[in-house]
């Protein structure tokens, strides 16, 4: 077993296509206002007039005001053919991401596992253009980690630093990934820096604007249930995550013989949802997308053995 593509790797393209198509779907019927975010959102981006944090999140906006210039074709266009095509790169990048360790009938059940629960993300919210790129970027960049490839990893972070500021744990991943010593801190340094030389260049090009960052006190009193006069499945928005990566989790740090780097990506998680729970609002799902790649790879563990430890992969 290895980490690279083999025949059957191209037949489980055939099925990303399904789950893709499934996925969209979903994420169309599942979202209220999807039209707001080509007809207001992804311009206002672009024209540096959103309010803050999406102002800042000028990835897949100008990606997609990129796309439909070039082409021709009407905002709404290019949006749905890059959210399509953004939801196959993720399954993809995942697939490739798990193959690292596993065959390529396992990599297909960790993606399964992934677009499946997907649409748990879905909630309470309108599609942000950055949440399907956040899965891919993440993953990517998370696979970059695991192989050793720092050169990708600094393309990679550079691309999701412009698309989320969640991206910052990507270098936290990095820092924890091998055991700490005195090059591997001045890279994570020297990553982090870039993080940072992207987060600052952003708000002194765009404006800086501040928002409402402290929502501790909110996601407590929504950890409450919301009113009654809500619909039972929007009360409880806020639990959502717990359904959606609490098994992993659990199973997860049950596993027997991962190899550290899915331990030690773990390690993450606690800090990730530390700080979602105090600068972010907890019913909305989709904040906690970066999980995916943090938690499968252990959370496969537990179910499949005989991996190839990434530690010993070097492409």
């Amino acid at each position: 077993m290895n980490g690279g593509m083999t025949r059957p790797d191209g037949w489980c393209l055939l099925l990303y296509v399904t789950l893709t198509i499934a996925t969209g779907f979903a994420d169309v019927r599942m979202r209220a206002h999807t039209d707001n975010v080509y007809n207001a959102y992804i311009p206002a981006v672009v024209a540096g007039t959103e309010n803050a944090p999406g102002r800042y999140r000028v990835f897949a906006p100008f990606l997609i005001d990129g796309l439909a210039r070039v082409t021709g074709a009407s905002m709404a266009t290019a949006w749905y053919v890059t959210r399509l095509v953004g939801i196959l790169v993720a399954y993809c990048v995942f697939h490739v991401y798990l193959r690292t360790w596993f065959a390529p009938s396992a990599a297909v059940a960790g993606v399964s596992m992934v677009a499946a629960t997907l649409p748990l993300t879905f909630t309470n919210s309108w599609p942000h253009p950055d949440s399907i790129p956040e899965l891919a970027l993440f993953t990517l960049g998370a696979l970059a980690i695991a192989r050793r490839l720092d050169v990708l990893f600094g393309v990679v972070l550079a691309c999701a630093a412009l698309n989320r500021e969640t991206s910052v744990f990507l270098v936290v991943l990095y820092l924890v990934s091998e055991p700490l010593s005195r090059t591997r801190l001045l890279r994570a340094t020297l990553f982090g820096g870039e993080w940072l030389a992207i987060y600052a260049g952003l708000r002194a090009m765009r404006g800086l604007e501040h928002y409402d960052y402290w929502q501790a006190a909110r996601n407590w009193a929504e950890l409450g249930l919301l009113p009654s006069n809500y619909d039972p499945y929007y009360r409880a928005y806020a639990y959502f995550v717990v359904v959606l990566f609490g098994p992993m989790i659990y199973m997860a740090l049950k596993a027997k013989g991962a190899p550290a780097f899915a331990r030690r990506a773990l390690l993450v998680v606690p800090c990730f949802l530390a700080v979602a729970f105090i600068f972010s609002s907890i019913i909305e799902t989709r904040i906690f997308t970066p999980l995916y790649p943090l938690v499968v790879p252990a959370t496969m563990f537990f179910f499949f053995s005989h991996p190839q430890p990434a530690e010993k992969l070097g492409t």
